[in-house]
């Protein structure tokens, strides 16, 4: 039986939304291949701090997600003196205060660190919440745990950022501390065309970074800017923590990834 002229119409439409998809796409990775890493990461403060102001006192008062209580009940144990990289506004710094830990946070988007502390002071808590990027903090004394909040992890850009950080936080664990980590699964089969669009325009540009396999570009439809995060394979995730001199000592992959790991032995 022929289509009648609702379904070719139907099926025209659909094809031209695929095509416009498609379109979105590359032009967005194009764009980031332009960004110099200072614009992206103005990109990616902003989205975040809209993000942390957007965030209602009912959202923060629901505390830790459920497979955030679970995975941290497996490598953490209250008490422990914890530091939160990525507080943002403080929904699980202040969770884990409620929980019996001893946690202060990091947050490197001002307008969300002023907000964790009005919070921690409303609910008459106390915790240091510093203003600053993990790698140009100043951290005081050594933490039992170092937890990179909700994919704090896959946020941060650059496989060579990324062990920097590893390696900065390592120097700051107590001994038997961890490194705990929640990251972006990468689904198998992830389209090759819109990356190598992304380093072809970072290239022609002479950025003064390179979009690696695995980053993902999304263009946020409420502020117009551009959202930055990297996918791991399991496998890269854990290469990651050994070149940076840690061991994983648990590692999850359902739905997306959750890792903790400790100090390498000599």
């Amino acid at each position: 039986m022929r289509p009648g002229p609702r379904e070719l119409a139907a099926g025209s439409l659909g094809a031209l939304g695929r095509a416009l998809e498609r379109a979105a796409t590359a032009s967005t990775y194009l764009s980031a291949g332009l960004l110099r890493s200072d614009a992206l990461a103005r990109h990616t403060a902003e989205n975040w701090r809209r993000f942390g102001l957007a965030q209602s006192e009912a959202d923060v008062a629901e505390g830790l997600f459920g497979w955030e209580r679970r995975f941290y009940a497996r490598c953490m144990t209250p008490g422990e003196r914890v530091l939160v990289v990525g507080c943002g506004s403080g929904r699980d710094l202040l969770a884990l205060l409620h929980l019996g830990y001893r946690a202060d946070g990091l947050e490197p988007v001002g307008a969300c660190v002023e907000l964790a502390r009005a919070r921690l002071a409303a609910a008459g808590l106390t915790a240091e919440v510093q203003a600053a990027e993990v790698t140009t903090a100043t951290l005081t004394g050594a933490y039992d745990v170092v937890l990179f909040s909700w994919f704090c992890y896959s946020y941060l850009p650059g496989r060579a950022r990324r062990l920097g950080v590893l390696r900065t936080v390592r120097g700051h664990l107590a001994p038997g501390g961890r490194v705990v980590v929640s990251y972006v699964l990468a689904a198998p089969g992830a389209r090759t065309l819109p990356m190598r669009l992304a380093r072809l325009a970072a290239r022609l540009s002479r950025s003064d970074w390179r979009p690696e396999p695995g980053d993902v570009f999304l263009r946020r439809n409420d502020s117009g800017y551009i959202h930055y995060e990297h996918r791991f394979r399991p496998d890269e995730i854990e290469l990651e923590m050994r070149e940076a001199g840690l061991v994983v000592t648990c590692h999850e992959r359902d739905g997306d990834g959750n890792l903790a790991a400790r100090v390498a032995a000599p």
